[in-house]
This record gives structure tokens, C-alpha cells and sequence, in this order.
């Protein structure tokens, strides 16, 4: 769901009528990890955005404020070949002239490169493994989220493959563009966390890249039972977390900290029954059996079996590949200050005002109430 610009709901918030600062690369990609939703269509912005970006000591230390979680040096978009004055800074000059509003403003005085620039900016920086991860999570359904019990909260897709697509057709001069465009085939809508985005990588990407080249395998495609298999489960549709409707196929991720409490286990078990009960072969695959590439093997030849597919591996690069894809695995733990997520970061209390009388900028701050 797209929701209108809010400022931040943090302790305190500062206006820069004078200085704007344009998150990049993997600074606009740790924003967007831990935002809970996308801000709607009248936040996005043009080029404009770009006028009067310097990174400034005050200016970092304003996103230091209201965007903990974004580790330093923060990356940022200036409109022409400057260096930032500030060693917690790096500029990035862009002078392309986008068919559309590439950014969003995120807070007062911030922006972000949308989700479908953030991508095609990562694919400058990225090995291909880490960029498919990183797509996944702009495609995904979840967002970081220390407060949580597993660490995720729940949202709508910022973006898909599609929108990415159709950015990059519309903006195929772009850096970057060539290199998105050609991940994005690898890449998955609707993963509901990073260890599923990552089963379904190892499962379905091609042999050369490490993965078992296993084709039409969905990602939470919505499933709708027979009346027998609604009585069993108690609920009209299932969700598995990835599908082969043809081959009545399901496989699904035993996540550890989603299986500690005997609801949802009940639960679990009542929607394995009632998929076997319509004819489904369901895989089960936990975490200990995500992390042992010789597990993995047997459950990728379990599902080509069921999907009359024998797997033969023929690219000489597949088991390098694969390392390297294991290397890489599924945390994203490096897009976010270690003390964010562990909760060592303050976002409460109430500030004292500073009036900072050589520029003419105040430092205006709420108790973080007003945002509630």
C-alpha cells in the first residue's frame, strides 16, 4: 500500500531550507531495506531534487539523526563533479536525463533514489549474486525490522520485475541499465524473507550462475483448495512458499524462528495436509538443510523428479558458481549499522532546540509523539 510523505517517527527532525542531501546506491538501498512501505506518487520528485546537494558536516549529521540504521560514508547524488568536504560522504555525479521522477522524498530536505534507480545504481557496484539479493528484497514482502521477533516486519512489494523493466526500457542510456537489465531475469517477486529468496536462487537460477536451472517455480502464489482441503485447513486459499501448479508441487521453508510456538506448528502441519490432500507433493526445507549444498542437491533432484526434469549439470563453472552463491548467502545485515540492529540506537526522548545563527538554520525538535 502506498501511503502519502510523513516525516520520520523519530525523536526529532531538523528543516534545511538551504541543503538537500540524495541518498545513492547502497545508501538509498539501506533506506529502502528498513522502510515499511513506499511513500505514494506525490513524493517522487525530478531532477530538481539534485539543486543544492553538498554534503555538509551538518547534513550528515542530521541523517545520522533520523536515519540510524544507514552506516557511514553515506553515498550521495550531487548534479556536477564536486567532492564531498566530509569524510562521512561520497558523491556521485549524475547529469542523465531521466524520462521521469527518479526520486522520493524520504524526509524533509532527503531523497532516495526510487527502487527501480536504486537497483539499476547497484548493478554499478555489485557482484551478481549480491545484486540478486538485493533485488529480491526491493521485489519482497518483508523489511528489516529489529523490533520484530525475527527480525522482519511485513510490507507491500516496493517495486517488481516488471517496473524494473519497464525503468531501464525507458531509461536504457542509463549506467548501469545493460548490467540490471541482465540480472533482473534472476531475480524473484514476492519473497516473504531472505532465506526463501535464497532457496528460490538455488533452486531455479541457471547452472552457470550455481543454481539447479529448476523452471516455474512462484514465489507465495496464492492457492486455492478443493473443499476437502479447506475443511482440513480451515481456511479458503494457501500460500506455499514456492509452487509448481503443474507438477502439484510445493516447497516449503521451516524457518526456526517461525516454527517455535505449537500454533504455529498446528498451523503448518493442518496446510500440509490439506495441499497432500489435493494432490501436492510437498518438500519441506529447513535451515540447517539451506545452509549444506549437498542437502540442497538432494531436494533440487526431489523436485526435478516430481517435475519430470532431470537435473544434469553440464556447465563446468557450477561448482565454483555455487560457492560463490553460498558465499553470498541471504543476510543483509551488511546494508545496516550493527548497533540499529541490535537496538542500541536511541530514537526517543526529547531534544533541546539549537539555533545555529551563522547559517540561519534551526535545528527544530519534537518529542516523537507528534507522529503517532
Amino acid at each position: 500500500m502506498n501511503l502519502p510523505f510523513v516525516r520520520p517517527r523519530y525523536a526529532w527532525a531538523v528543516k534545511l531550507p538551504c541543503m538537500r542531501f540524495v541518498l545513492y546506491g547502497t545508501s538509498s538501498f539501506s533506506y529502502w531495506l528498513s522502510a515499511p512501505c513506499r511513500p505514494s506518487s506525490k513524493s517522487a520528485v525530478g531532477t530538481n531534487a539534485l539543486k543544492r546537494c553538498v554534503p555538509t558536516a551538518r547534513t550528515v549529521a542530521y541523517l545520522e539523526k533520523i536515519f540510524p540504521q544507514i552506516p557511514q560514508p553515506y553515498h550521495a547524488l550531487v548534479p556536477d563533479h564536486r567532492k564531498s568536504t566530509v569524510p562521512q560522504a561520497v558523491t556521485h555525479v549524475s547529469i542523465y536525463p531521466y524520462r521521469e521522477k527518479p526520486f522520493v522524498r524520504i524526509a524533509d530536505g532527503v531523497y532516495a533514489s526510487c527502487p527501480e534507480l536504486c537497483f539499476v545504481q547497484l548493478a554499478l557496484v555489485l557482484p551478481l549474486h549480491e545484486l540478486l539479493k538485493a533485488g529480491d528484497a526491493l521485489c519482497g514482502t518483508f523489511f528489516i525490522d529489529p523490533s520484530s521477533r525475527n527480525g522482519l516486519g511485513s510490507r507491500a512489494p516496493l517495486t517488481s520485475k516488471r517496473r524494473i523493466e519497464s525503468f531501464i526500457r525507458r531509461n536504457a542510456g542509463l549506467r548501469g541499465s545493460a548490467a540490471a537489465k541482465s540480472a533482473l531475469r534472476f531475480v524473484v517477486d514476492n519473497a516473504a524473507s531472505p532465506p526463501e529468496a535464497f532457496l528460490w536462487s538455488v533452486l531455479s537460477i541457471p547452472h552457470r550462475y550455481g543454481g539447479y536451472a529448476l523452471p516455474g517455480l512462484e514465489m507465495n502464489r496464492r492457492v486455492r483448495p478443493s473443499k476437502k482441503a479447506r475443511k482440513i485447513a480451515k481456511r479458503e486459499t494457501f500460500v506455499p512458499d514456492l509452487c509448481h501448479s503443474e507438477s502439484r508441487l510445493a516447497i516449503e521453508y521451516d524457518s526456526n524462528a517461525e516454527h517455535l510456538t505449537s500454533r504455529q506448528i498446528a498451523k503448518d502441519s493442518s496446510k500440509r495436509l490439506a495441499l497432500e490432500a489435493d494432490g501436492y507433493k510437498v518438500i519441506s526445507v529447513t535451515t540447517r538443510q539451506l545452509y549444506d549444498r549437498s542437502e540442497m542437491r538432494s531436494v533440487a533432484h526431489e523436485a526435478g523428479a516430481r517435475m519430470s526434469r532431470r537435473i544434469q549439470i553440464r556447465a563446468k563453472s557450477f561448482g565454483n558458481a555455487q560457492r560463490k552463491l553460498y558465499a553470498t548467502g541471504w543476510s543483509l545485515k551488511a546494508y545496516h549499522r550493527r548497533e540499529w540492529l541490535k537496538g542500541e540506537v536511541s530514537e526517543g526522548g526529547l531534544k533541546e532546540c539549537v539555533q545555529n545563527s551563522e547559517s540561519g538554520l534551526e535545528d527544530c525538535i519534537w518529542d516523537g509523539s507528534v507522529w503517532d
